[in-house]
């Protein structure tokens, strides 16, 4: 019964919170560097965003949260994507969304 508990942690900490982010101002405390490119030949992830962090059901649908949602990625927003970790391309429906690379 602890494995299976354990496991079903696992898969929520892992699928839940890896696609709800929250765009924070210092460097050092994000996880991730985030580029917003208005090019999709030079996107890492295809991303949709979504209303609410229970949206986020398969890669590249995404939820922006408030500064306070604790549950969610810190990541910092960078001016160029040579500077990121993550180049995001926002498309306009939930079946375009994906990750790339």
């Amino acid at each position: 019964m602890k494995k299976l508990i354990l496991a079903v942690g696992l898969f929520i900490s892992f699928n839940g919170n890896s696609q709800c982010y929250k765009i924070i101002n210092n460097p050092v405390m994000a996880k991730y560097k985030v580029y917003f490119t208005t090019n999709k030949s030079e996107a890492t992830i295809l991303g949709y965003k979504c209303d609410s962090y229970t949206e986020c059901t398969k890669p590249g649908l995404i939820y922006l949260a408030p500064v306070q949602f604790t549950m969610a990625t810190p990541i910092h927003k960078v001016k160029t994507k040579e500077e990121a970790d993550i180049i995001i391309y926002w498309v306009k429906t939930k079946e375009e969304a994906k990750w790339i690379q």
